[in-house]
């Protein structure tokens, strides 16, 4: 029958079986399409099933140890310790210490070691997110030797669970590290320093940056750890700030320290850097006068109204508002002085965005 159907011609032959071989293929990949979303289903439905055995017993947690421990099949064990991570960031105080000792009864220690070691990138981020929060000590070398892994979410999770287990042995180290991996994004890192408080993180951030100044090729380092400093004492880290942008030349660096510089005695170097070539440094000097200056720096805000960048000339006009003693009428008055229009229309803008708040 087959001999029937086929063509004579070899040529079209050839192309009538690649043809059948085609529609073949492609009913056998929606075949297999459908069997992988009834498999997802299916499993999701487990998933369901299950979570609604577990959540009860783990909410109980609130008010003591249950006596009944959670069933947890070897196939949904990421499942579980995903839920039980959960659960764990969203309580506090003697919550928290139920949940551990529910995980303790259960050997949620054991499976987390296993997972890490042998399971995919996903089952490995919740064993090391896990062993964190349970602050297990015996897997302290191989999740240090895990900050130093290529994959950024990775090396972050065993950094947040190193924290959580000794934060005052991680830090002094760990600090360097943060420094040197710019893969990590500043507002994980930040976050992290947050939680570790700045009474820890303080002297460290302003040693590590010191350090950073001295060597050579440390400039991204030290714009970093400039960043990282936002969550130090503010009147700790003002003086290194200040010498740094001092110090400098590299206009990132400046535009970073100038952010942290509050101390009066560092003004004459942030009105020098409000004449710096680059827009971004002159706008953060102008923001700094804003916050420190005095009234003697008015004439340099309203001739910086004229600057040739837009937020440039938008702080400028800002921190005129921010000078102690100014009153907006007297603004009014001296915009009509003003021959620049777009030093006018800046000033204009400023003034109305300070009636409106």
């Amino acid at each position: 029958m087959l001999e029937i159907w086929l063509p004579q011609d070899p040529l079209l032959n050839a192309v009538f079986l690649i043809g059948i071989a085609a529609i073949t293929c492609a009913l056998l990949m929606l075949v297999a399409v459908f069997m992988l979303r009834i498999r997802m289903l299916i499993r999701r439905r487990r998933e369901r099933i299950h979570e609604a055995q577990w959540q009860p017993l783990l909410a109980e947690c609130v008010f003591g140890v249950p006596v009944t421990l959670p069933k947890v099949p070897e196939n949904l064990r990421y499942h579980f310790l995903k839920i039980w991570n959960f659960h764990h960031e969203s309580l506090v105080g003697n919550t928290r210490a139920n949940l551990e000792a529910l995980a303790g009864a259960m050997h949620l220690e054991d499976v987390a070691r296993e997972m890490m070691k042998t399971g995919d990138l996903r089952e490995r981020l919740i064993a090391v997110m896990t062993l964190g929060h349970l602050g297990d000590r015996t897997q302290w070398h191989e999740l240090r030797a895990l900050v130093a892994d290529p994959s950024p979410m990775l090396s972050m999770v065993a950094a947040r669970a190193l924290l959580d287990i000794d934060a005052s042995s991680t830090l002094p180290w760990l600090v360097t590290v943060m420094a040197a991996r710019e893969d990590w994004p500043l507002s994980r890192v930040a976050s992290m320093l947050k939680d570790a408080g700045p009474d820890r993180v303080t002297l460290l951030l302003i040693s590590a940056a010191e350090a950073a100044v001295r060597a050579e090729g440390g400039e991204r380092q030290v714009a970093r750890l400039l960043r990282m400093m936002e969550v130090a004492h503010t009147e700790r880290v003002a003086a290194v700030a200040g010498r740094i942008a001092r110090e400098v030349q590299d206009p990132e660096l400046i535009a970073s320290a100038l952010r942290l510089v509050q101390d009066p005695r560092d003004l004459d170097i942030v009105r020098a850097r409000t004449g710096h070539e680059a827009w971004f440094v002159r706008a953060n000097a102008i923001r700094v006068l804003g916050r420190t200056g005095d009234a003697t720096d008015r004439p340099l805000l309203l001739d910086k109204l004229s600057d040739g960048h837009w937020w440039v000339r938008y702080r400028a006009a800002r921190a005129l508002l921010a000078l102690p003693g100014t009153r907006i009428e007297d603004l009014e008055k001296i915009r009509g002085t003003l021959d620049d229009p777009y030093a006018a229309d800046i000033l204009t803008q400023a003034i109305a965005e300070a009636r409106a708040t």
